[in-house]
Formats: structure tokens, sequence, C-alpha cells
């Protein structure tokens, strides 16, 4: 039987991959290291590729503070109610635009596309907020950000690639328009549906110029601005003493994988979806 001959060419294209995989996952690699060594061996000046000195003090130390389990409990918070209510209010306003015989389809578009170019700025939105009582709210986080206009045009883009075949046979047989939505349109949409919404919880998880702006009460920070204030006691050595053992960089460290890894956990499962959906926003016309 004759062998198949690999060319040079694939060969480079092989090897040149593979270490650029590499390349960009040693950062990843390297903080997950450095956050689980002892932090009395420790230098960012060295290169880790595996711990020096195995220790889980940093950790410990940050799963000590009840601020940060309330952080989390908030941003988990946010990231689920917010993005179930950016998903319906996204899906609501995309379905219509993808009609072609929805009355001011064009002036509606414009609308929303406006504020995308052109926006009313920091001040104007807080002093909406303000007037609406969502100051120092979780609320304040969730309506603020209620749809997003580029998710909006990639799930509107998604819908008008639906055959419109199948809407006009379901309305002769006397479905109506929001028995359409949820029998026929978001089932044949899951792969839009799963990158918008992993858009989304992702914007909420790493929420944090808002947070600060709209909310006052420590016990209703997001996990993002927890973090930069331990971090800061750590940094500045006001921690009562513990910080004396703690080397602030191991805690940054720290911060980062405890940050990034529930997301890291929830994409596998929305990888295939997540791969198709995103191709959505390269596909032009």
């Amino acid at each position: 039987m004759r062998k198949k001959r690999v060319s040079k060419f694939s060969v480079f294209n092989y090897t040149f991959f593979v270490i650029l995989g590499l390349v960009m996952l040693y950062p990843f690699w390297y903080v997950v290291m450095y956050s689980v060594s002892d932090p009395s061996r420790t230098s960012l000046s060295d290169l880790y590729l595996i711990p020096n000195g195995l220790s889980f003090e940093t950790y410990k130390f940050a799963l000590q503070k009840s601020t940060l389990l309330t952080g989390f409990r908030n941003t988990v918070f946010l990231a689920v109610v917010g993005t179930g209510l950016d998903m319906a209010f996204s899906i609501l306003l995309a379905y219509p635009l993808s009609q072609e015989e929805f009355p001011g389809k064009k002036y509606v578009h414009a609308f929303i596309i406006f504020p995308m170019l052109f926006g009313g700025g920091m001040i104007p939105t807080y002093l909406v907020v303000k007037q609406l009582g969502l100051i120092d709210s979780l609320w304040s986080l969730v309506f603020v950000s209620l749809v997003n206009v580029y998710n909006l045009l990639i799930l509107c883009k998604f819908f008008k690639g639906i055959p419109q075949s199948l809407i006009e046979a379901a309305r002769i047989d006397g479905c109506g328009e929001l028995r359409i939505l949820t029998r026929i349109v978001l089932p044949l949409s899951k792969a839009a549906l799963a990158t918008i919404s992993l858009f989304y919880a992702v914007q909420h998880w790493n929420g944090f110029l808002e947070a600060t702006i709209y909310i006052n009460t420590d016990s209703r920070w997001p996990l993002q601005v927890v973090l930069r204030n331990i971090i800061q006691m750590v940094s500045a050595d006001l921690s009562g003493g513990e910080t004396l053992f703690m080397n602030p960089e191991n805690f940054k460290m720290a911060a980062i994988v405890i940050t990034v890894l529930p997301i890291i956990c929830v994409y596998p499962f929305l990888q295939k979806h997540f791969t198709q959906g995103v191709m959505l926003g390269a596909v032009k016309g």
C-alpha cells in the first residue's frame, strides 16, 4: 500500500500553529503556576512551567474573605438574570426587524444604530439611572446595558437567514407571531442564541466600570470590584498584618484565575454553537 507523503508546507504549517498555540497558552499557564507557588519563592522575572513550591495559601486567604463570596454571588446574579433579560429583549427586538413586512423598519433600525455611533455619555446615563431610583441597586447594572446593538444585529441577521417559506407556512396554518418565534425561529437559531448568550454573560461577568459608578454599598459590589479592593488592600499592607506573609503579586495571579475560571468551565459546553455563531459576524451582505 502506497504511503501518503506529507508535504514540507504541511509540516511547517502544523509546526507553526503548534508553536503559536503554545505561545498563546503559556501566559494563562504562567498565571496559574504563579498563583499556586510559594509566595516567599516567587518572582515576576522567573519563567514558570511548574509551581515553585506548591502552596494554596493565596487561594485560602482569598476564600476566607466574606466579601469575595458576596461579590461572587452578586456576579452570578448579574450573569444569570442579566443575560436572561438581555436575551429576551434582544430576541423580541430582532425578530420583527428581521421581517420585511414590519412597518417602519428603517426608522427603527436607524433609531437603534444611532446611539451605537453617538452615545449619550456617562453623565446623562447616570442621571437617568438616578431618576429611576436604581442607584446602589444591582438592577442598575442589568438595565443600563440591557441590549447590545452589535449582538442585536448579529441575531437579526441570523433570523433573516431562516427560510421565509417556513414562516409563511406557519402563518397559513394559523400560527401567531409568538408561536412562530418560539416553535420555529428559536429552535433553528441555537448557534446564534448560544453565542449571544455567552457574549452577554461575559459582559456581565467582567462588569467593572458601571459597578464603581452606580453601586455604593460593599455588599452589592460584583466580583471584579471586590477583587480590585482586596488587591489594593494587600498591596497597601492594610489587612491587619495578614499581608506580611502574602506576596501581592501571588494574590493578583490568583484573582485572575478566580475571575476567568467559571467562564472557561462554561465555554466547552457552548464551543460547537459558539464557533458556528461567531461566523455570523464575519459574513456580510
